[in-house]
């Protein structure tokens, strides 16, 4: 799966902390993050794309579309989700910040006690829209359908792991961001080893959602119907 598109690939690994950083409107203001960020999602859409047709070729009768148009329509809804799911962990980053202060600085065990809880309610709605939604893009990479009609009957496993391992890798990349952004204005020290283990995290999560999401799609779709023609070869074979 990981060689279906290694040029793809590397240039997603090379741009990923730019991308991850233009999460913070600061690092906008020059362009050249946002540049980073462009590029970075075209790379990782054409690398999931090529995983999404290599993992639906175990049943090659539900492959109909290729070429631009159906990589086209992958850009975009892959583009719209990465977006809507930015732009709502940026909201959500400062919240332990927030609550810290309206909680007038209270012990770590009543502060989690409060976070958890919270957080959960935020994104658990967030989560399971994201795992309702995902297998549309296999399927847009694969027949070029762009709607999202039948999309909640083509998931045949339970949502839960998927929202989970949604849920680490926005983790991961928030933890990343963080990093990041502490390193570059403050410099820390030991900084750089949390920094290689949350990207390293967000990259095995990547490849693992990109795998699941296939899969469930590959298992959950129907397969086209052979046509007439096709019918009549396998007749004309069969007879001896």
């Amino acid at each position: 799966m990981l060689a279906a598109a290694p040029w793809s690939l590397a240039v997603f690994l090379l741009s990923l902390p730019f991308a991850i950083l233009a999460a913070s409107l600061y690092w906008l203001k020059g362009g050249l993050f946002l540049l980073f960020a462009l590029v970075n999602l075209i790379a990782f859409s054409r690398m999931t794309y090529a995983w999404h047709r290599v993992i639906a070729r175990a049943d090659d009768t539900r492959i109909d579309a290729g070429g631009s148009t159906a990589q086209a329509w992958h850009l975009v809804m892959l583009g719209l989700l990465a977006v809507v799911v930015t732009t709502l962990a940026r909201a959500t980053g400062d919240l332990p910040y927030v609550l810290f202060t309206l909680m007038n600085g209270p012990d770590s065990g009543l502060f989690f006690a409060a976070l958890v809880p919270v957080v959960l309610v935020l994104w658990l709605p967030i989560l399971y829209g994201l795992a309702l939604l995902a297998p549309a893009l296999p399927r847009a990479a694969v027949t070029g359908a762009t709607g999202l009609r039948g999309v909640r009957a083509a998931m045949p496993y339970p949502r839960w792991p998927l929202m989970l391992a949604l849920g680490i890798l926005v983790s991961a990349g928030g933890l990343a961001h963080s990093a990041l952004y502490e390193y570059l204005g403050y410099a820390l020290d030991g900084v750089p080893y949390w920094i290689v283990a949350y990207l390293t995290l967000f990259i095995v999560m990547t490849f693992v959602v990109g795998a699941m999401v296939s899969v469930a799609y590959r298992d959950g779709a129907p397969a086209r119907p052979a046509s007439h023609s096709d019918s009549d070869g396998i007749k004309d074979a069969a007879t001896p």
